[in-house]
Parts: structure tokens; sequence; C-alpha cells
């Protein structure tokens, strides 16, 4: 049954590898109820639960969850559910174009499949890193493409910039839509890309962290904005590289905040200081009030692993909201 966004049900998700619930915020931005999600970390457990305190929460290994126990814990039937979204890591499933689904590095790819397999949502979301469609990584997207279209979804794949969806940040994203209702598509772009000065104008930082060290210090007192480490090292005749040192521009979107947040991987806020988390969160997508506990590293690395949000959102308001 078709339904116009606006007025169509309240569909239901079940999230896996959800991390602090990036996807799961944007399917809530668009009106969904996530019923359900799976995540092994503790620390990501931990921040999923106080931003999500309705979701029921398996915590643990995938490979021990099975479509019964989520259906059993959610009310559903086999079929009923709208949406299943993940993240499986996939580095492994195709070797030199070869379907290898022995290889170790696909099981939590696998498992997706097999939940796939247990529950048969309607519609399947999954997200991944942009070097999925690069160079032989290509093959490992055909892959997943096909394991969808045998299973009876129409599928529509490709990359996603989340700098056109309303996020000030460079953080593009390989999407791949499946659904047995109708033909999806990847949404439209929605906005012009945010500078980081205009998204940050009214955000507090929640703490100020100035380097710490030597090279740091080094850093932050060279850099300008825009500039990454290795500019910064051209300039003073030196050879070493320091190429994840970057320094945001204010009339630039940010660039990617990745899991590392320290040493060779720092971002700069242009006051010469560490983005905050606060920051962090509104340059992913997050509301600044995002609830993140425990130490700054920590926090930071579940940023740097999550869903932009507005992704999300846009998937289900453009797509799926209108052939579910």
């Amino acid at each position: 049954m078709s339904a116009l966004w606006g007025d169509f049900h309240k569909m239901k998700v079940i999230s896996t590898f959800s991390g602090c619930g990036g996807s799961s915020t944007g399917y809530k931005m668009a009106g969904c109820e996530v019923v359900a999600c799976v995540e092994w970390d503790e620390h990501a457990v931990e921040c999923y639960r106080a931003n999500h305190p309705t979701t029921q929460v398996f915590h643990g290994d995938i490979h021990k969850v099975t479509g019964e126990m989520l259906l059993n814990a959610t009310g559903l039937d086999v079929g009923e559910l709208d949406i299943l979204d993940g993240s499986p890591p996939c580095q492994g499933f195709s070797t030199a174009g070869k379907r290898v689904l022995d290889d170790p590095r696909n099981s939590l790819f696998k498992q997706q499949l097999r939940l796939i397999d247990e529950l048969k949502p309607k519609h399947v979301v999954i997200e991944n890193v942009s070097g999925m469609i690069k160079g032989q990584m290509k093959s490992v997207a055909g892959e997943v493409v096909l394991s969808l279209k045998e299973r009876g979804y129409r599928v529509a794949a490709g990359l996603m910039e989340a700098q056109y969806f309303g996020v000030p940040q460079l953080r593009p994203r390989v999407f791949f839509i499946g659904s047995r209702i109708g033909q999806p598509s990847l949404p439209k772009a929605t906005s012009n890309p945010i500078p980081c000065g205009v998204a940050l104008r009214d955000v507090d930082p929640d703490e100020v962290l100035l380097p710490q060290n030597p090279g740091q210090r080094l850093m932050a007192s060279h850099l300008q904005p825009g500039e990454n480490g290795g500019d910064v090292m051209k300039r003073l005749g030196r050879k070493e590289a320091w190429f994840g040192v970057k320094m945001n521009h204010p009339d630039h979107i940010s660039f990617t905040i990745v899991k590392q947040d320290r040493g060779c991987n720092t971002l700069y806020h242009w006051k010469r200081r560490h983005i905050s988390i606060r920051e962090a969160l509104v340059l992913t997508g997050f509301p600044a009030t995002y609830v993140l506990p425990g130490a700054f590293g920590d926090r930071w690395a579940r940023i740097g692993n999550s869903v932009a949000p507005p992704m999300s959102r846009e998937i289900v308001k453009q797509v799926l909201g209108r052939i579910g």
C-alpha cells in the first residue's frame, strides 16, 4: 500500500550495528518508531539508551540474535517490519570478483542477510563508507546489491553526500536501499552546503580542549583555517605528513569527523582549540542536546562512527514513506 509523506502510518524500524543512534535519530526525525536495536559495544549502548529510552536494546553479538527474538520483543510477525537498517562491515565479502561467502570477514554482513531472511522486512537500508564503490571494492558493492535482489528486493544504491542534506560536514556515504513494495531511489539533495561558521554560530562548546603536547601545539599554532598538517610541514620545510590534523574554516563545511580524535587525526576549530563534542554533534546533524556520556575520546568515536541523522530522515521522507 502506497502512502504520501505526511499521512503514512508510523513506520517501525529495527536497527542493527546501531552505534550511538545516528540512523535511529534520523528515522525518529521522520516520524518512525525504532522498536529495537542491536549493538555489541558497551559504550555505544550506554549512549544509545540515554537518547532512545523506549527502544528495546539487544546488547551483544549479532550472531546470537535471531529474527524470532526480535519479533517476539516487538510484537511483529514475519513480513510486518517496515525497515531493517544497518551498517555491517563488508570488507571481505568479495575477493577478485568472486563470491567467497566463507571469508570470516564476511560474517557480520552474512548475519544481516540472515536477519533479512528471518524478518522479511518491507524495506532494507544498508550504509557503508564511500570507499565501497571505489577500485576493487566496487565488486563488494555489487555483491550487496545482488544479495538483496536474490531476496526479492528492488534496489537503489549510490553515494549520498551529507553536505547536501543539511549536514555541514564532508561526509560521503554509500547507501543501499531495498524494497519489496516498490522501486526505491536515492533521495534528492535538500540544501546547499552550510559553512561551519553558520552552523556553529549559536553553539556554545561544552568543553574546550587545548593542544596537549609539543606536536599538537606546533600544529595548532601554524595551521591556517582550511589547512591540514601537510601544509604546515611543507611551509616548515619538513617531510612529516600529518595530513590527518586539520583546522576547519568558518566559511567552508567541516572536514570529515573520523573515529580517532587525537594525535595524528585531530580536528581543530579556527580558534585554535579542539572541536568540542557539542560542536561535533551539530556538524554531524545531531541535535546539540544529544547525550553522550563518558570520556571525550569515547564520545568522539561514537560521532565519528555515526550515520548522519538527516540522511536516514530523508531516505524515509523522500523514498520509503512514499512507497511504504
